[in-house]
This record gives structure tokens, sequence and C-alpha cells, in this order.
């Protein structure tokens, strides 16, 4: 598979993972796909409770299964309270909440 299809093939694992997953308290999430290694970071607004932290798993879970054993997944999950902007210094912006 070349680069772009491999990233085309990402966004679709994302878009896929994400579905019904998203809570309210998600302000937006963010990817990274630097050859095998795949980033992402969840931004909540408010305290991150347990649910928070497997809802983030569930999602890492349904990403890493559509991809081969030679790729890892790092999954950050992160307090960042609105009205606090979400910058993008890498990656891409998979969701990002209407405020």
């Amino acid at each position: 598979m070349n680069h772009s299809d491999l990233n085309g093939f990402f966004r679709l694992s994302l878009q896929r993972a994400l579905l019904g997953k998203v809570t309210e308290n998600i302000r937006g999430v963010i990817a990274s796909l630097d050859e095998n290694n795949i980033l992402l970071t969840f931004y909540y607004d408010g305290a991150i409770t347990e649910e928070d932290k497997e809802n983030a798993s569930e999602i890492e879970t349904e990403v890493i299964a559509d991809f081969d054993e030679e790729f890892t997944i790092d999954t950050s999950v992160k307090r960042f309270d609105y009205p606090q902007p979400i910058k993008l210094d890498n990656g891409f912006l998979v969701y990002l909440r209407k405020e």
C-alpha cells in the first residue's frame, strides 16, 4: 500500500472507530501517522473520568485492529477546557466540537 492509500485508509479507520463514540465532553481528536506509529490525542472539556479513558481506549482498539502487527499506537487523553483554543501542532483533526 502506498503512502497516500495508507493515509486515506487511516482516516477511514478513524472515522469508523469514532462512530457512536463521540461524547459531549470531547472537544477534539487529533491523529497522526508517522511510518508505522499512530498517535491519537483526545481533548476533553472538564474532568476526565474512567469512562472517558475507557471510551478512548475502545477507539484506540478499533483503529489498531485495522492495521498489521508492525504498527504501534499511542493514545493520550488530556483535559483542555473551553475556551482554550485547540492548536494543531502535528497531525490532523479527526473531530472538532462546535463551540
